[in-house]
């Protein structure tokens, strides 16, 4: 392909770009109910490299993921995430246990039996920049999921060095999150959650400094 013929082509693709990818995040939703269908050894690897594509501060990409078979190690990890929501639980305000009742958040976390891999994502605490990098990396891996036609879910277990010792990582790496990846049930019933768009979630500082609404132009499906 010659020179302008590959500057053709990639323009169309960043014309093409901003739909598609308004499209891949208006479907994503997290999903609590796996099927047991394996993954794709191949897509769950591309969306590994995503993650890795991620910005982070100073480049030091302060993330490690943590890939967890099926097996008896799942039932210790199980284990130890439900006793540490138990207790989360037990010790949330009265308004934050309200809030967990009425969105239907247990401490029982039934995809980790199913789901046909977890992935343990730590930060490390030792390099700068470490908590904002490892939260980018997160949401590139949760999005080219999607677009794998995988699904996952953000679970953030609060988990103390025994999580480490049980996966055989540093004690000094902090697990930011637990993510199931699999093919969601498709039974499982997702009920619409609507998004607020920039006119209600965005904002403007003039020059003259004065907060104001963003002036949204652009229509925004909830």
């Amino acid at each position: 392909m010659d020179s302008a013929a590959l500057a053709h082509t990639e323009h169309t693709r960043v014309k093409d770009y901003p739909g598609w990818l308004a499209q891949l995040l208006k479907r994503r939703r997290s999903r609590r109910f796996f099927s047991e269908h394996p993954v794709d050894r191949d897509a769950l690897e591309r969306a590994l490299q995503a993650a890795m594509r991620a910005p982070s501060g100073a480049n030091t990409q302060p993330w490690e993921f943590v890939l967890i078979e099926r097996g008896p190690i799942r039932d210790k990890v199980r284990e130890l995430c439900e006793r540490a929501d138990e207790e989360f639980h037990r010790r949330a305000p009265e308004w934050l246990r309200q809030f967990f009742a009425g969105h239907e958040i247990t401490p029982v976390k039934q995809f980790m039996a199913r789901a046909p891999w977890l992935v343990a994502v730590f930060g490390r605490r030792d390099l700068p920049f470490w908590l904002q990098s490892v939260w980018l990396a997160i949401a590139n891996f949760n999005i080219a999921l999607e677009a794998e036609g995988l699904h996952s879910l953000t679970y953030t277990p609060t988990l103390d060095k025994n999580f480490n010792r049980l996966l055989g990582v540093d004690e000094s790496w902090s697990c930011q999150a637990v993510l199931p990846v699999g093919h969601g049930e498709a039974d499982e019933v997702l009920t619409h959650r609507p998004r607020k768009g920039p006119a209600e979630k965005a904002h403007i500082v003039t020059g003259d400094g004065r907060l104001l609404p963003f002036d949204a132009r652009l229509p925004f499906e909830p």
